[in-house]
């Protein structure tokens, strides 16, 4: 094989060419995949685990308010230094512990000693039991310096009862303990204690993760399992070592991966537990599919690698010799020969390449010529729409100009009329096309009610009703102010003492935005009205045809009118939008725009 030939090098380059990418491709595609999968799930049942762990924290906290009757209930907190001789602190003692019970339907049963009558009531749900001049039943976890706790899964307790223990031999209880004081002191008047069945938590737990693929496990603050997959392991100590490196000295939630295992896990943090959620996905099953797509791309490319390198080798061949050909007439060019003679009888892209060749020798003079024509009309292009920027500029910075000269001679008040009307030059004279946010509206609109109120001297009062979540929502530029200049131009009345106009914005429901212009005006004659009300229903109809004919009407200069608001109304928001206008009685006039926008409130 010669390596110095085109031929040679041509087939070794295009095989390497095809072959790196493909194959660098495949790989990072791969790992890139693979990594997007493993953040998305570890996103994902964090947020799973987060709202689980709210779930079982509802749980909990609604078994402590639960316990908390022991307070609430003062004929029963009343009730407790009385013994079983008095059948009203009896009965009481009796009415509340079933009360408890039946609050939530998993309270197994309720155990109730009382220390300065050394008497114990054990409520089941077939039975109530009681012994006097006994101990309290303390169990192992539990100290009488402890408020509240909430013990590890365990069997059911008989409390020192000569009765078997409540329910089945494998059922796992929690039990929470109270004790209950003699508010404000400390003195400890008895001991309330809760049997919960894991019933409630298990249903929680199960809706977090697929048992035939993952793992889930429900720990306490000493490392002992509420709840996992496999039953057998509640009440057990859990003793994986990365429960303790990653889980018990990590943060309150986070994920890590380990041994080709993503763990993601929570906490569960109330007043009386600390309990930890851990959820444990195999890495392969994220990747299961990844790794499918891997293995069809490897036969894929093998494939397209065996026709590649077919096609490179006939290719190569055909165009070596021509290519040697080629090259000699481009040398030619080269040293500055344009008329030479480039003949072929190919019929291929070669023949092409040479035809084009031996046409642009003959034609390149005159694109050079052109060239040069067009760099000249581009630069005359230019400097016209420089001048066309000159007449807006100058009156804008003329206006700047009047106005710092008034503000030097100290009329302050023509400084801010100036200032206003070159704000609402610079709004209504650039980008017209272009969608604004409502408060730039709104802003547009006090402008031009600072001048009017100018000039017919403050005769009329303008509120605005305006919801602050709306003041982001896009709108078409120059909706508002023709609604308002309308009032000036047609409803003003200069004898009417209380003019008054109101500029409202509220969200019907979630994504539609109402937006009312209201005054206390002439209102608008009968004919008038019922000609606006056509007009109105035309534009409608046909968004673009009214947009034509309020600008040949000439009505309101510029085509900014009432049936221009509601042409340029359809045409921004389409079917989704409706313009409204209302003779008010006995007098007034009002407009409404309601439009479904992108979005919700915030």
């Amino acid at each position: 094989m010669n390596w110095s030939s085109i031929r040679t090098k041509l087939i070794v380059g295009l095989i390497i060419a095809a072959l790196v990418p493909s194959v660098a491709t495949m790989i990072i595609s791969y790992s890139y995949t693979t990594h997007s999968l493993k953040e998305r799930a570890v996103q994902d049942n964090g947020s799973l685990l987060f709202q689980g762990s709210e779930n079982i924290k509802n749980y909990l906290e609604e078994l402590n308010r639960n316990s908390l009757s022991v307070y609430s209930d003062d004929f029963f907190y009343r009730s407790l230094p009385y013994g079983f001789e008095n059948i009203s602190a009896r009965g009481q003692q009796m009415a509340t512990l079933q009360s408890m019970a039946a609050a939530s339907k998993d309270v197994l049963q309720i155990y109730l000693y009382v220390d300065k009558k050394r008497q114990a009531t054990l409520l089941t749900p077939s039975s109530l039991k009681r012994m006097s001049d006994i101990d309290s039943y303390i169990p192992g976890n539990w100290s009488n310096e402890l408020a509240l706790t909430l013990s590890s899964p365990h069997a059911p307790y008989n409390y020192g009862f000569d009765v078997p223990p409540v329910g089945s031999g494998e059922q796992k209880v929690l039990t929470l303990y109270r004790s209950i004081r003699q508010i404000p002191s400390d003195n400890r008047l008895g001991l309330l204690a809760m049997d919960i069945r894991l019933d409630a938590i298990s249903r929680i737990s199960n809706q977090l993760f697929q048992a035939e693929h993952e793992k889930l496990y429900l720990l306490d603050e000493d490392g002992y399992v509420i709840y996992s997959g496999e039953p057998e392991r509640i009440g057990q100590k859990f003793t994986a070592p990365w429960y303790r490196t990653q889980v018990m000295n990590g943060a309150p939630r986070g994920s890590f991966e380990e041994d080709k295992q993503i763990f993601v896990y929570d906490t569960v943090d109330t007043a009386f537990s600390k309990w930890r959620l851990v959820k444990q996905i195999p890495a392969s099953y994220l990747t299961r599919d990844t790794q499918q797509a891997a293995a069809i791309n490897v036969l894929l490319l093998a494939a397209s690698l065996l026709l590649i390198i077919g096609m490179i080798i006939l290719i190569s061949v055909s165009l070596t010799k021509p290519i040697k050909r080629l090259v000699w007439y481009m040398n030619q060019i080269q040293t500055g020969h344009l008329t030479v003679d480039i003949e072929t009888n190919r019929k291929d892209e070669i023949g092409v390449v040479y035809r084009r060749l031996s046409s642009m020798m003959d034609t390149i003079n005159n694109l050079i010529l052109r060239e040069y024509k067009l760099k000249l009309a581009n630069t005359t292009n230019q400097l016209r729409a420089l001048q066309a920027q000159v007449n807006p500029h100058f009156l804008n910075n003329s206006l700047q100009s009047i106005g710092s000269l008034a503000l030097e001679h100290g009329v302050k008040r023509v400084y801010s009329l100036i200032s206003t009307l070159s704000r609402m030059m610079r709004y209504s004279m650039y980008n017209t096309d272009e969608p604004v946010a409502l408060d730039k509206e709104l802003e547009h609109v006090k402008d031009y009610m600072e001048l009017q109120a100018e000039r017919f001297d403050q005769d009329f009062k303008v509120r605005y009703d305006v919801d602050k979540t709306t003041l982001d929502v896009q709108v078409p530029k120059m909706i508002l102010q023709p609604l308002v200049e309308n009032y000036f131009k047609h409803g003003r009345d200069p004898l009417e003492e209380s003019s008054q106009i109101i500029l409202t914005s509220l969200w019907i429901d979630s994504s539609t935005l109402q937006l009312t212009v209201e005054d206390n005006g002439n209102g608008m004659p009968e004919e008038v009205w019922q000609r606006l009300q056509q007009r109105l229903e035309q534009a409608a109809q046909n968004p673009v045809e009214g947009l034509s004919d309020s600008a040949r009407s000439g009505e309101d200069e510029g085509g900014i009118g009432l049936v221009n608001v509601m042409t340029r109304l359809k045409l921004f928001y389409g079917e989704d939008s409706h313009f409204e206008v209302e003779n008010l009685q006995p007098h007034g006039f009002r407009a409404i725009l309601t439009m479904r926008v992108e979005g919700e409130p915030q």
